[in-house]
């Protein structure tokens, strides 16, 4: 099975934006569980000209799915992510939007190839690497029984299975693009 980073594409006009406090704490991505809230988190467009949007907003601490995204990944069975909703205020408040939470995570990152630094115990996992580079004994040693996850030791990215980038680009989605996993 091959696997993609989701890498951040900025449409022409797309603004980028910001989680509001205290809900910058509570959507944290490293941590691997369910969140569960009361309340929809606030995020703003930041103040810049650019105030498009995209299929997947881009904001500091992860990605925001569009309706459209969080209903291709339920009719696909799509696993590995939750959706937490969030409000959006971009000139009007937009509700359908929700958080990309990450709930599956794999020992997969080789942190000298990486040129990996800092390992954090309260983040579990390191806070630089270079470039992230995948150790293929650890790949082939595991059952990835997800179609979306994060590195264990390394957060950062969304990757995703080869069923899941063909089905967003089949759809046409906007705001994202893949990048082959590197692996040695």
């Amino acid at each position: 099975m091959n696997y993609y980073k989701l890498v951040n594409k900025f449409e022409d006009g797309e603004g980028s934006f910001t989680v509001q406090e205290p809900w910058d704490e509570v959507l944290e991505y490293f941590n691997p569980q369910y969140k569960i809230m009361k309340i929809k988190a606030s995020v703003l467009v930041d103040e810049y000209k650019e105030k498009g949007m995209s299929d997947f907003l881009k904001i500091g601490l992860g990605k925001l799915a569009s309706k459209k995204i969080q209903k291709i990944f339920f009719d696909n069975g799509i696993s590995g992510i939750q959706f937490v909703p969030v409000e959006v205020e971009n000139n009007g408040k937009y509700t359908e939007y929700a958080f990309m939470n990450v709930i599956a995570h794999y020992d997969l990152l080789d942190p000298v190839s990486s040129n990996a630094k800092k390992f954090s115990d309260a983040l579990g996992g390191y806070t630089r690497v270079r470039k992230e580079i995948i150790d293929q004994k650890k790949l082939d040693s595991l059952d990835i029984k997800h179609d979306c996850f994060t590195l264990s030791t390394y957060k950062e990215s969304y990757y995703v299975s080869e069923r899941v980038k063909d089905i967003l680009e089949k759809t046409g989605v906007s705001g994202i693009k893949f990048k082959s996993m590197e692996i040695l």
